[in-house]
């Protein structure tokens, strides 16, 4: 198969995330099997190309001729903000922050970012429907910055969100790929220095990415000396583990899309696959081991390299003609890879009708299906047997279950001795 230059960039560049989750489905890797660094000459995680040459141990031709055929309809290209590179030669600052996005970027595999700039009073774990004033990054260097607007002004406001822009009258949104992000440098440091904070979103469309922020060792384990050792100790495989500030840290897992599809939907928008499950396991395990206050599933990371501007963090020096200093966001673990642990749980929390559910036997399936039935039909309660494990629980659809519900629930609170006396007059 002869593919023009066009074709071949287009596949070099599609999400390596996407291609790990395409060559698990084909059977040439384990969902538990990550795409290594390096092998060879080869560098899976950071190319389409040498993944599918790695994974299915095939040439280059028939590597092509793989992607061609599987990603024929993928446009992601076209949504790429296209930021060129920086003319100047970069400070050697510049050049480690980029080889840190490049590293995250890598371990994410998402080939598409959105870079959001936050303000830094606002509350990093309410991203979810934030007020954020859109500025194309074209316009951002003349955009006021943190310290020029009053902390009155910006009372909730969660900062700028680059990329969106109107064209021909229609709202679209671009967004960075990892050379774009890089060749940003310059402006978000910039921003960072007035005390803007730096996160980026992945904008993948293959796999989900479970944020545990603020993250704390697991339940019962004292022994781990950090979060993400006791997080792999009990068998998880994170892709990103990030130090945010001095004492807080931010772990990811990233977990396919499609085995949270629901059955008989097709497409990639959110109405296909069951995020309501998986949002519930994300507020669960943040719950229990993170940020009780998290909301969105779709969360802002923060970028490797930068400060992490919240007023709570600065520490004052001595000696310096500077009189604060901020933490630096560090990655304390990487790696291309999904967490199968994470997706089974996550699972465990869906509805019954997505394609991850298979371990559901037929008779299970039935039994859940008649008890769904029974309670709409009325003939069934919520004090009889409950629907089979893993059955997302289900109140009274008639106005004859919800009485006996209410019934039920009277005789559950009266008191014992009068309960007694109650079933014989």
């Amino acid at each position: 198969m002869e593919l023009s230059k066009e074709e071949v960039t287009r596949l070099r560049r599609l999400d390596p995330a996407g291609v790990h989750a395409a060559l698990i489905a084909s059977g040439a890797m384990s969902v538990d099997d990550p795409l290594p660094k390096r092998v060879g000459d080869l560098r899976p995680s950071e190319n389409s190309i040498d993944a599918v040459k790695f994974a299915r141990k095939c040439e280059y031709h028939e590597a092509i001729a793989w992607l061609h055929e599987t990603f024929r309809d993928d446009q992601t290209h076209e949504r790429n903000v296209g930021i060129r590179q920086v003319e100047r030669e970069l400070f050697e600052s510049e050049v480690v922050i980029n080889k840190l996005v490049k590293r995250q970027m890598d371990a994410l595999g998402c080939s598409e970012a959105r870079i959001t700039l936050m303000f830094k009073e606002a509350d990093e774990a309410a991203q979810k429907g934030a007020d954020v004033e859109i500025v194309p990054e074209s316009d951002l260097s003349s955009a006021s910055s943190d310290t020029s607007e009053s902390p009155a002004k910006r009372k909730g406001k969660f900062g700028y969100l680059i990329g969106k822009r109107t064209e021909n009258g229609e709202k679209t949104e671009k967004f960075f790929n990892t050379r774009d992000i890089q060749n940003c440098v310059g402006m978000l440091r910039q921003r960072n220095g007035e005390g803007m904070n730096v996160l980026m979103t992945p904008m993948d469309r293959h796999c989900f990415y479970v944020m545990l922020d603020d993250a704390r060792n697991r339940r019962g384990d004292t022994e781990s000396e950090s979060p993400v050792q006791s997080w792999i100790k009990a068998g998880y495989k994170p892709c990103l583990a990030l130090q945010t500030s001095w004492e807080s840290r931010q772990i990811i897992f990233r977990i396919p899309k499609e085995p949270f599809r629901i059955i008989g939907k097709t497409g990639n928008d959110d109405s296909c696959f069951d995020r309501h499950g998986l949002h519930h396991y994300f507020q669960k395990i943040n719950r229990e081991s993170g940020d009780h206050k998290i909301s969105g599933l779709r969360h802002g990371i923060r970028l490797a390299g930068y400060r992490n501007m919240k007023p709570k963090h600065e520490r004052v020096v001595e000696g310096k003609a500077w009189s604060l200093e901020y933490p630096f966001v560090k990655i304390e673990h990487a790696e291309s890879t999904f967490c199968s642990k994470t997706m089974r749980d996550a699972l465990k929390m869906c509805r019954e009708d997505v394609v991850g559910r298979a371990d559901l036997d037929a008779s299970r399936q039935e039994a859940a299906r008649k008890h769904v039935a029974g309670l709409k039909n009325g003939e069934a309660t919520q004090s009889q047997k409950l629907p089979p494990r893993y059955a997302p629980p289900l109140k009274p659809q008639t106005a004859l279950g919800r009485a006996a519900a209410e019934f039920d629930r009277r005789d559950r609170e009266r008191p014992e001795q009068n309960r007694e006396h109650s079933k014989c007059r």
